[in-house]
């Protein structure tokens, strides 16, 4: 999110000012993104669980291959558009 809002700020000004978003859509944006982007952590985590969906088995995932670590490594390199 923290990447997110300022890059569809950014894309929002790049549109004509008359056909600009505001402020309430841009966070709508944002927030569909970051839904999205649960979503997809989630499914990548529950197939590898496959048939033992308790939270233990989930636990024991995450813990196992340090996902917490390595989201938090991929969230920090993510970048949006150009931005590099």
């Amino acid at each position: 999110m923290e990447k997110a809002l300022p890059y569809l700020n950014d894309e929002n000004l790049k549109r004509a000012p008359a056909r600009r978003y505001n402020s309430a859509i841009i966070q709508r944006q944002a927030d569909k993104l970051y839904d999205e982007f649960i979503e997809q952590v989630h499914g990548k985590i529950s197939q590898q669980i496959r048939g033992e969906q308790d939270q233990t088995a989930w636990k024991k995932l995450i813990e196992q291959n340090n996902l917490l670590e390595e989201l938090e490594d991929s969230m920090a390199d993510l970048n949006f558009g150009a931005e590099e």
